[in-house]
């Protein structure tokens, strides 16, 4: 299984990380993707990446950390991505978040540093990793304004019909821990009926625990009970399952 969005670097992994790593890969998670949320955790993400070969970054700008980006981050992002390591295997964490962006003002400068890393991850090849919330029809819109750009939108929560116009637009989708609340409903049939070469496993750790874990820091084993889920709602294998979509984030990062 491939862990395909975790913030190994947050609390409480960055203190025992190889704790954590180990009981990840006890159930079957081989590689992990760590993105991050602004220009200081940049070091600390592909300090990971060094440590453990299994994890490779990704390098961005999040749309929650707004007061700790500067006038220089994306020149700086620019520059990292010039010099990048081959651990860094994505531009993000980057998108929309209308839930914080309380003033015209806040959401137009999402806008801004969302556009700018789509050209980027165009300039250099590499896939975006996006975050949206409560901004569907915008963040569609800036996507499509990219023709070519890949990328995965994670912690996909929406419809099917939300899903296929995703997918249409060049993005695979990430799945966790909300498709297993049963009261998602409406996800969780969309994530039955999408196809499953459009779709990567995550759980967005320490964030987003699941059902019956909640009140408690998510960890990266739990994407195996994601596994679970999403096996049982697509009615296949789980093994099946596992390696469609492990085939699929080493398409869309191409690990090395």
């Amino acid at each position: 299984m491939i862990d395909t969005h975790c913030h190994f670097d947050f609390s409480p992994f960055n203190q025992a990380p190889g704790q954590y790593w180990q009981a990840a890969r006890e159930v079957g998670v081989t590689r992990m993707v760590v993105p991050s949320v602004n220009e200081q955790n940049w070091p600390a993400v592909l300090a990971l990446t060094e440590r453990f070969s299994e994890m490779y970054a990704g390098l961005g700008l999040h749309p929650c950390f707004l007061d700790t980006h500067t006038d220089n981050s994306l020149a700086a992002l620019e520059d990292a991505l010039v010099s990048r390591p081959l651990s860094c295997v994505a531009v993000g964490e980057a998108g929309l978040d209308y839930f914080v962006a309380h003033t015209p003002e806040m959401k137009q400068r999402q806008h801004a540093l969302l556009d700018s890393q789509l050209w980027l991850a165009r300039r250099y090849d590499l896939p975006i990793i996006l975050h949206s919330r409560q901004s569907h029809n915008d963040l569609l819109r800036l996507v499509k304004a990219y023709p070519g750009v890949r990328g995965v939108l994670h912690a996909f929560s929406g419809s099917e019909q939300q899903g296929k116009q995703f997918i249409d637009a060049g993005l695979m989708l990430g799945v966790g821990g909300t498709v297993t609340y049963e009261r998602a409903n409406k996800t969780r049939q969309a994530i039955a009926r999408l196809p499953l070469n459009h779709l990567l496993l995550e759980t967005d750790a320490p964030d987003m625990p699941l059902a019956g874990y909640q009140g408690k820091p998510n960890t990266p084993a739990q994407v195996s009970r994601v596994v679970d889920v999403v096996a049982a709602l697509k009615s296949c294998d789980r093994d099946h399952l596992v390696a469609e979509t492990s085939g699929n984030a080493e398409r869309m990062f191409g690990f090395h």
